[in-house]
């Protein structure tokens, strides 16, 4: 639906989604079946051949969002884009071409369904463009010479607020002793997941709330049961159009990336075997810290 305001605004909110069935995933056909100790080589269904890579089109998956649009057309030297989307995508393994696509357990699929990787619940950004008001196109200025100076500067950026990718506990060593290649998860006592107000660098989530399982047995924790970092960022850039001719133009720009200089941090270790200081912690940023670049295009 969309609708049509004073001042060349326009608003549109939509819902979009999608269903796939039949999507390439992996499993390990050679895997052990059932947890228990001894030889793991001796109990796979084909003792003489190590693991499997079995490509076979039986993923599923499922995505479901809101979508807000609020767009300003150009109008007093101003433009905007508005976008936000509230959305869940949800599937049953994770996509081939990235890390730990097997499941734990290749005999247990269904085990495997939750968020996907790529999911983020909100994302809101803003675009837009200003041409400063005075000089330039929209010019009082009688002063050819302090108009060429002065005059037509933009100012413009791209801000963008979204919520955080999921992640999955995890450990580095097979628990259930079944030769698995995916990626093993503990045993899960409460929700991982810190208040905003405790979640640091230095401790993302509460380590404490896994365990390995007792005994030799799979993890009974959910695929991705725990929320990444955020992001906030702003993009801004300064530029101005020089006429040197009728037919030649010189454009100067300055552009700000990540201006205000927030710290957007990669995903935790979350490999809860790790051991204290280092379970839990952030060692990376997703996104740069703040870099300034100036360009000049000449146009004839």
């Amino acid at each position: 639906m969309q609708h049509s305001f004073p001042a060349a605004v326009s608003l549109e909110i939509a819902y979009a989604g999608s269903k796939g069935t039949h999507l390439q995933s992996v499993t390990d056909p050679n895997q052990d079946p059932v947890p228990g100790p001894g030889d793991v080589q001796a109990r796979r269904p084909y003792p003489q051949f190590g693991p499997f890579t079995a490509i076979q089109n039986r993923g599923s998956s499922i995505y479901h969002s809101l979508q807000l649009k609020g767009e300003k057309h150009l109008s007093h030297g101003l433009y905007f884009l508005s976008a936000f989307t509230w959305s869940k995508a949800i599937n049953d393994l994770p996509e081939i071409c990235c890390n730990f696509p097997f499941p734990q357990n290749s005999y247990d699929v269904a085990s495997e369904r939750a968020r996907a990787d790529f999911d983020q619940k909100l994302r809101w950004v803003l675009s837009f463009d200003y041409e400063l008001p005075f000089g330039g196109s929209r010019s009082h200025i009688n002063n050819r010479v302090l108009d060429a100076i002065a005059g037509g500067w933009h100012v413009g950026g791209i801000y963008t607020l979204a919520s955080g990718f999921p992640f999955s506990a995890a450990m580095g060593f097979d628990p259930s002793n079944t030769g698995s290649q995916g990626l093993m998860r503990p045993d899960q006592l409460r929700d991982g997941n810190l208040p905003s107000d405790q979640r640091s660098p230095n401790l993302w989530f509460d380590i404490n709330a896994f365990q390995a399982p007792a005994g030799i047995a799979f993890g009974n924790a959910h695929r991705n049961n725990l929320n990444g970092p955020g992001q906030n960022v702003f993009d801004g850039s300064l530029r101005k159009e020089f006429a040197v001719t009728e037919s030649q133009r010189l454009e100067f720009r300055a552009e700000f990336f990540n201006m205000f200089n927030h710290p957007n941090f990669a995903q935790p270790d979350n490999f809860i075997d790790d051991g204290p200081g280092v379970a839990g912690t952030i060692t990376e940023i997703a996104i740069p810290m703040r870099q300034i670049q100036f360009g000049l295009k000449y146009r004839f």
